[in-house]
């Protein structure tokens, strides 16, 4: 890193504006030019310096995060891998690998102010020996530095390369062979898992599936059996990807994060059920005070989207759902993964509990949106997928209701997503 570091001063020094100074023998007119450049340079050195100590101490404690979150995520060989890069760092001065890119783009900003400063007092110092041309000169240089075209020599020197992560973008309908590898893309563009296991203490962990961005038709046809009037079908754009748990929140996950357990129906692998939206707020605050945070409930949309999974059918097995793919119609609630998972590897989404969103309830737009949040207040908030209990059909979007203080008995739940 040292010897990075050096070489970044110097180019530091090699880009700054070197005015030369061409008097007809007539030295009276510059006041010992050379002098006050030499001084410059060393005072944007001596600042170059100072900055590189700080940017060393951010990233330690750089590695010490992904340390922490690798750690609690129980991802041994991501750890092993942060700790060997962080042994190279310490011991042997070398850059390392594993920046983020707000570190990196900082330390870019650092190189960038101090070539804004050399600059300006290059100027000004121009201007106090009437070199009004080069002033000019200068001036314009600064302009595009400020607008962000830092000179290439310097970036080329960082050695900052801002890999932006390659866009992964699913439009329905989809095959599931399509969903997975969008999955395996997306998560190597990332450098994140598809499957992310996060440790919520005492053995426990939340799974949690990798969903790429897309496009989809929410609601239902007309033509589609068990259609209601609120399903009104319309283009829904998702921007970002994100991640869902992998299967509705257990009683054993709940009770990690809460210490106990409302749920009428007792079982570490069942949902936690009797619960409402409240309820749902009071664990999602608990736990991001815990953990890296970023948790919530779904929005309705994103909760749809990952439900068909590409499908365009009325159920993402197809237009039919029996007993046999999920919980539904007056069963009993089951063990979470009892059945086959979608596309996106989520279990459970057609039936056992309902599940609550985040949005407001209210009526679907006309026309295509992007990244909706429903509506902006009501009396109730979403629920989707149904339950055990109701016989009615457990569509893909079937869409229902409840204050937000509402408990069902025994047949609501929900799960989680987080970005990225």
């Amino acid at each position: 890193m040292a010897h990075k570091l050096f070489s970044l001063a110097l180019m530091l020094v090699l880009a700054l504006p070197v005015v030369i100074f061409a008097f007809a023998g007539d030295e009276s007119k510059a006041p010992a030019p050379a002098e006050v450049m030499q001084n410059q340079i060393a005072d944007a050195i001596k600042i170059y310096g100072e900055k590189k100590e700080m940017f060393r101490k951010d990233v330690l404690d750089l590695f010490e995060r992904k340390e922490k979150n690798a750690r609690d995520k129980g991802d041994l060989k991501t750890l092993n891998l942060i700790k060997k890069e962080r042994a190279i760092f310490s011991e042997d001065a070398k850059e390392p690998t594993l920046f983020l890119i707000t570190d990196q783009k900082r330390f870019l900003e650092l190189a960038k102010l101090d070539l804004i400063k050399a600059y300006e007092k290059t100027i000004k110092d121009c201007l106090k020996m009437k070199l009004d041309v080069e002033a000019e000169g200068f001036s314009k240089e600064l302009e595009e530095i400020r607008a962000g075209k830092v000179k290439a020599e310097i970036k080329a020197e960082v050695k900052v390369e801002e890999k932006k992560a390659k866009s992964v973008f699913l439009q329905a309908p989809f095959s599931a062979e399509a969903a997975k590898n969008a999955q395996k893309e997306l998560a190597k563009s990332l450098g994140k898992l598809i499957e992310a296991k996060i440790d919520l203490g005492n053995g426990v962990k939340l799974e949690m599936m990798l969903i790429p961005a897309g496009k989809f038709m929410m609601g239902s046809p007309a033509s589609e059996v068990g259609r209601v009037d609120n399903e009104t079908q319309h283009e829904v754009t998702l921007t970002k990807p994100f991640y869902m748990g992998k299967y509705e929140v257990t009683q054993e996950q709940w009770q990690a994060v809460m210490g106990d357990n409302p749920s009428l129906a007792k079982g570490a692998k069942l949902p936690v059920n009797k619960l409402s939206w409240n309820d749902c707020q009071q664990f999602i605050n608990k736990l991001n005070a815990k953990s890296n945070g970023g948790y919530r409930l779904p929005t309705e949309a994103e909760w749809e989207y990952a439900c068909r999974a590409g499908t365009i059918t009325a159920y993402s097995y197809g237009d039919s759902l029996t007993k046999s793919d999920a919980s539904i119609e007056g069963g009993s609630i089951k063990l979470v993964g009892s059945y086959t998972p979608n596309a996106f590897g989520l279990y459970d989404l057609h039936g056992n509990v309902w599940e609550w969103c985040e949005d407001w309830y209210g009526d679907y737009p006309a026309g295509s949106i992007t990244d909706p949040k429903g509506s902006a207040e009501g009396p109730v908030r979403v629920l989707r997928g149904q339950s055990f209990l109701e016989r009615k059909s457990a569509r893909s979007s079937l869409r229902h209701s409840d204050m937000p203080t509402g408990r069902y008995h025994g047949n609501v739940g929900f799960r989680l997503v987080k970005t990225p």
